[in-house]
């Protein structure tokens, strides 16, 4: 994601891409094959997860029915096939067109696990499947980009200058997105402030946000510090900062993940609905 980001958003070009996008849409090509075969692999470890059995006790047969009746397989496999269509085309494509539409695939492709995530489940099913999905779109072309640039060995002096500042500004409005969309997302989790310090679910959450708040700073750190030094030919500081927040943009997706394997906390009923819960089956056994 964040390679045709760089090739289509952060450098320069015409109706042929530059050095530095070429470069990028292969490197994107090598990452959405690693993606494809993690998704694939992924599916029978979904099986085992799903019916709570060893993962010896998987075979072919259940992999391709669990995929053809099942919605978790069916979304995993689509995943599959999309990253896989981004690495075939990603060896031929050579012009700026090609590669907004590659993007256009990857982005497509981390849509469909929001519709099997937690927020699937969720009371304000609309809005969850929307704040997941806009979260996880932010986050992997925030990460992505970062990533590319730190990649991207073909772009030096003025060239790297350009993509790292344009990257910067893109990068403000897609923390925005991961804020607002988290935020969202938390809303459709809770029923009661209580349960973000009582529960599990809660306790990740607030590592995930001061993990968050550490990307932030970082970033802020990144603008004030890093480009004045790579517009002066000093590129080691952005490296340096760039390798930080990276890591730490590692260690905030691990808590995601442990969030999304964290079971939601209960939904939290108000008095009159309590009090109902409770004398429905009083007024049952006095009918019997």
């Amino acid at each position: 994601m964040g390679c045709l980001l760089g090739a289509v958003v952060l450098v320069p070009g015409d109706t042929v891409l530059s050095t530095a996008g070429y470069r990028w849409v292969r490197l994107a090509g090598w990452g959405a094959l690693a993606w494809s075969l993690a998704s694939l692999a992924s599916l029978p470890v979904l099986l085992a997860d799903f019916l709570g059995t060893g993962f010896s006790a998987i075979s072919l047969r259940g992999v391709w029915s669990f995929v053809e009746s099942v919605e978790q397989g069916r979304d995993l496999a689509l995943v599959a096939a999309l990253a896989a269509v981004v690495a075939i085309f990603a060896r031929i494509v050579w012009r700026r067109a090609g590669a907004r539409v590659l993007f256009l695939v990857a982005l497509i492709a981390t849509v469909p696990p929001a519709f099997t995530s937690h927020s699937a489940d969720a009371a304000d099913h609309d809005l969850a499947v929307a704040a997941v999905a806009l979260h996880v779109l932010g986050v992997v072309l925030w990460a992505g980009g970062l990533l590319a640039l730190m990649l991207a060995a073909r772009l030096t002096g003025p060239a790297r200058t350009t993509a790292v500042e344009r990257f910067s500004r893109l990068a403000a409005p897609l923390a925005v997105v991961v804020a607002g969309s988290g935020a969202a997302t938390a809303y459709t989790r809770f029923s009661s402030p209580g349960q973000v310090v009582d529960t599990g679910y809660g306790v990740v959450l607030l590592a995930k946000v001061v993990a968050f708040v550490g990307l932030l700073a970082l970033a802020a750190w990144h603008r004030g510090r890093s480009l004045p030094a790579l517009r002066a030919g000093r590129p080691r500081a952005f490296l340096r900062l760039a390798g930080a927040e990276v890591v730490l943009f590692a260690a905030t997706i691990g808590l995601a993940v442990g969030l999304a394997r964290t079971p939601t906390p209960p939904p939290v009923l108000d008095a009159d609905a309590a009090v109902a819960e409770q004398l429905l089956p009083a007024a049952g056994t006095a009918a019997g």
